[in-house]
């Protein structure tokens, strides 16, 4: 990844001075940075957080680009745009084009057509720096294609910077040319970074997608790092012991960081402070201490190499690792860290063939304009080698062994989500009535999307008994009194709020059944140590009591649904992989009873049923998993539309057994 145009070629403005050298230091910060990145996309212990990495990056780009941007000004009186915009696409244009167009060559290979669709689609928005965008929109809606295994959601980063890059001069030349005082410029820099925060604060105590990958909440961390190269090295003079203190301070607050924080979900906010402000005083110590301190360990051959090559390995480590956990499912840490060594050989080579080359360039360098309209024809084949790549997938999609595989991934329950499910942030309770509405008999359906998955099989039963079918449900929001660990605040509070006023007017309504459904199945297995998502059972139970009492003291019958099964792969992915693939056995999309299913689940909410009246359980667990085998299809019917939700259709198939266990309920005394 890229920290600034130019620390590479050898030449960066020392702190507050007009003399030019190069800073070995903050090499070896960009070494650390995607070190740390690639250690936790690899899944290794201790670095639950390296995605802090990319805030070390934006921080040394707001530093470098800040520092040569006020250096020109102060050295020709001008700034010109044209130059600079001709060297950002020289740096990084040449290795990003190379990736997308291998990375989508190598998925139309193995991927299954949904998922090199969505690859396609992501690549078309990287190569217009507009992918950080797309995955905020796909990442905050919930029945869209899981953007976590896409080779391309690196380059949501590099869609920040280029951002950056687009408005950032135009500061410098408001304040450099235009006012012509850099006081002037130091405070426009500081209120964008302030205003900045805050919104990174506000926006990630809200929930959302907005404060992890827009620029607006992300400029601050440039704006840190452009203040600290403007601070005059005058203004702290402090012996030089507590320089070397503070460069180590820096480091290591960014490994800490790296180290204890705990899942994205409330990052950035307020806690990403630690890394970048960790970042800036290792920078404001590296220049008044250089090659002394923790210089020592940044100047060290191992991470001058890393920084060198941060860009490539940046770019390619991710693919690499998307397309060996799709050839190997199972692949352990171990198998991770040598598909990353693989791409960082790869980013090597880009480096030394394709990067280089064209950055310094002596053609190119002296013809900016002609720089520019070559990246427009790049970009433009980019576009069109994406275009290719979806109808490929189209072409993939329509065969006739695949049909039925990628119908499954859109095969979602026939409610009408936009008018009858809460979504996002929303923390207002919809209630949407089908059937027969005059019906003296009404099933109310209340919980998150595993409760929606059951609405086709239960609007076919009300519509059989001329019953009234009514639905009160949000998306990510569970029905039991429990927080889901991986939500973020502001979703969990909004979260809490709808369910408390969905069971207000639940009771209000009296429906003859309550009918409950919860994805809870996942939050009893730690798929990943380092993101600590799961729930304790008594904390399960706790909150499942609570919810079954805010019913049961109303008088009401409630139906607790057990969750189906939870796979550790995407199952129409990998049934179309099998399809593909003759080595990829469609059995190995299928799982152990024990592994997709944890019975402690199920039995905290039966213990948080006990001793309450009219509280009633319902488990179809054996027509799901036979033999002790979790299945994925039944007679030619997909059952799961991803890593486990049913599908609307195979949902319908069991309204015959539900609607029989449903009757006995029904007609029970009450």
């Amino acid at each position: 990844m890229n920290g600034g145009e130019g620390q590479s070629a050898k030449g960066h403005m020392k702190q507050g001075s007009s003399s030019s050298a190069f800073r070995p230091d903050i090499e070896g910060l960009r070494g650390i940075a995607v070190l740390i990145v690639v250690a936790f996309h690899c899944g290794i212990p201790g670095f639950s957080a390296g995605f802090v990495g990319v805030d070390v990056f934006f921080v040394l780009s707001g530093y470098l680009i800040t520092g040569l941007l006020v250096s020109e000004i102060e050295k020709t009186s001008r700034l010109s745009l044209l130059q600079f915009y001709a060297r950002r696409v020289r740096r990084l244009l040449p290795a990003s084009a190379l990736t997308v167009l291998v990375t989508l060559v190598i998925g139309a290979i193995i991927m299954a057509p949904n998922e090199l669709t969505f690859a396609a689609r992501a690549a078309r928005a990287t190569a217009i720096y507009m992918s950080n965008i797309f995955f905020a929109t796909n990442a905050a809606d919930y029945f869209a294609p899981d953007v976590k295994l896409n080779p391309m959601l690196h380059t949501w980063s590099l869609a920040v910077e280029e951002q950056f890059y687009l408005f950032w001069p135009l500061l410098i030349i408001l304040g450099m040319q235009f006012w012509r005082s850099k006081k002037a410029l130091v405070a426009v820099l500081s209120g964008l970074t302030i205003l900045s925060l805050g919104a990174s604060i506000w926006f990630t105590a809200k929930g959302g997608t907005f404060a992890f990958y827009e620029l607006p909440a992300r400029a601050w961390e440039f704006g840190i790092g452009g203040l600290a190269v403007l601070l005059p090295r005058a203004t702290l003079k402090l012996p030089s012991g507590f320089w070397l203190a503070f460069g180590w301070l820096g480091v290591l607050a960014v490994l800490a960081s790296g180290f204890f924080i705990i899942g994205d979900t409330n990052f950035p906010g307020w806690i990403a402070l630690i890394p970048v402000l960790g970042t800036t005083v290792a920078l404001v110590a590296g220049a008044e201490q250089p090659h002394r301190g923790v210089g020592v360990v940044l100047d060290s051959a191992p991470l001058q190499k890393l920084g060198t090559l941060s860009y490539s390995w940046y770019l390619w480590h991710w693919p690499f690792l998307v397309f060996a956990i799709a050839l190997f499912p199972n692949i352990s840490v171990a198998g991770k860290m040598v598909a990353a060594g693989a791409s960082l050989a790869v980013a090597v080579i880009t480096h030394h063939l394709i990067e280089n080359p064209i950055r310094f360039h002596p053609y190119l360098m002296k013809r900016p304009a002609l720089t520019l309209y070559l990246a427009a024809a790049v970009t433009l084949c980019s576009l069109s080698v994406t275009f290719l790549t979806m109808r490929f997938a189209v072409r993939l999609a329509n065969a006739p062994e695949m049909k039925t595989i990628e119908a499954a991934v859109g095969d979602i329950a026939n409610m009408p989500r936009q008018q009858c499910v809460t979504l996002g942030e929303s923390s207002t309770v919809i209630t949407c009535v089908f059937g027969n509405t005059s019906s003296a008999t009404n099933i109310l359906l209340f919980g998150d999307s595993h409760a929606i998955q059951w609405f086709n099989p239960l609007l076919q039963i009300a519509e059989t008994h001329q019953w009234k079918l009514t639905t009160v449900v949000k998306s990510g929001c569970l029905a039991a009194d429990v927080r889901n660990p991986s939500s973020t605040d502001g979703f969990a509070r909004n979260c809490a709020a709808w369910r408390a006023e969905a069971i207000r007017q639940i009771a209000a309504l009296h429906p003859s059944i309550v009918f409950i459904g919860n994805a809870s199945n996942h939050l009893g297995r730690e798929e990943d140590p380092a993101s600590k998502s799961t729930v304790p059972p008594e904390e399960w139970q706790g909150g499942t009591r609570r919810t079954l009492e805010g019913l049961t003291t109303q008088g009401l019958r409630v139906v607790f649904m057990r969750d189906n099964p939870s796979f550790t792969v995407d199952i129409p992915t990998c049934l179309a992989r099998s399809v593909r693939q003759s080595w990829y056995r469609s059995s190995s999309c299928e799982m152990d009873r024990s592994t997709s299913l944890d019975p402690a689940v199920f039995d905290a909410e039966k213990a948080g049923a006990s001793g309450l009246q009219n509280v009633f359980f319902i488990d179809l667990t054996d027509l799901l998993c036979q033999e002790g085998v979790c299945r994925t299809v039944d007679k030619g019917k997909v059952m799961y539309r991803d890593d486990n939700h049913l599908t609307g259709s195979f949902a319908n198939s069991l309204a015959p057994v539900l609607d029989a266990k449903l009757l006995l309920i029904v007609n029970s005394p009450g």
